[in-house]
């Protein structure tokens, strides 16, 4: 599927609250469809008659249900997802980052702070279910702790999510804005309003201007990226789990680089010289890469 089908896909999924019987008709359906994550009769029941205790969100696109989340409420301020899966034909496309999105701001109208979920541990070694626990992490859940219930024969991870972020705060105030008809047509007008907010950074810095002035248009600055990763179909979390990574390998290089030198740190050095090491370090840690992807060498 190319971009274009990509972005008209993501344009067309509509997600909705849906009664509890057309959950239960959905949910046998998309096990159903992937016996491969529901294959226990006896639990899949127990899902089938539990979603009518839960808030149920379904994704549809064309008219036709590809998808649901179910939410439950097990603790005081907390939401868990209770069932969740996509129809095997609609999935890599951004419907559950979809479902989950619109389940986080339900959860937070209900006065929910922390979304939970369990699945299955990645110890377990199960190549499905381990894209389940990967899923979950690039929606910017973390593994809580491991877990055994009464009767299970495999390990369980329990993941949390926080819920009291100003980021996915924002997220809703823009899913707000598009339903209403107030959105971007394109990246391209995105990436010049972040210039223009750049611009205006400079300026307010330059006229020394009150420091709510300045955080007010750095704020503006940051407004114009998230509306762009959002507009791209990119979870936020999971690009600042990307950058996270990203930084702190060249950090380590840079580090390692400082070392050799017979420095024990950067303090007092100039501009130049450390942006000197940075260019090193990215060409050290693109070297590493390449040589763990020649399957030569593994960190």
């Amino acid at each position: 599927m190319n971009n274009r089908t990509d972005q008209s896909m993501k344009n067309h999924i509509v997600i909705e609250q849906i009664h509890a019987d057309v959950a239960e008709k959905l949910c046998r359906v998309i096990s159903e469809n992937l016996p491969e994550y529901f294959g226990i009769p006896s639990a899949n029941e127990q899902y089938f008659q539990g979603v009518h205790s839960c808030h149920n969100l379904a994704a549809k696109i064309d008219n036709h249900y590809v998808g649901m989340l179910t939410l439950n409420y097990p603790y005081p301020n907390n939401s868990n997802i209770y069932w969740m899966a996509v129809l095997r034909e609609y999935q890599t496309q951004g419907i559950g980052r979809r479902l989950v999105t619109e389940a986080c701001r339900l959860a937070r109208k209900l006065n929910a702070t922390t979304m939970t979920v369990e699945t299955l541990s990645p110890n377990e070694s199960d190549n499905n279910y381990l894209k389940t626990y990967q899923f979950y992490q690039s929606n910017g859940f973390k593994p809580l702790m491991n877990l055994k219930p009464e009767s299970y024969a495999w390990n369980m991870v329990y993941m949390i999510k926080p819920l009291d972020n100003p980021i996915y705060d924002l997220l809703s105030l823009e899913k707000d804005a598009r339903e209403f008809g107030f959105e971007w047509p394109n990246q391209a007008l995105i990436i010049e309003q972040a210039i223009d907010e750049c611009r205006e950074i400079k300026e307010a810095i330059e006229k020394q201007e009150v420091s709510d002035r300045i955080q007010e248009e750095i704020g503006d600055l940051l407004h114009s990226i998230i509306s762009l990763c959002d507009f791209e179909g990119f979870s936020v979390d999971d690009t600042l789990l990307k950058v996270n990574a990203k930084f702190g390998k060249r950090m380590h290089a840079i580090k390692l680089l400082t070392n050799e030198l017979g420095l024990s740190n950067l303090k007092g050095q100039s501009f130049d010289f450390m942006l000197e090491l940075w260019k090193k370090a990215k060409i050290a840690v693109l070297k590493e890469l390449e040589i763990q992807s020649n399957g030569e060498f593994i960190k």
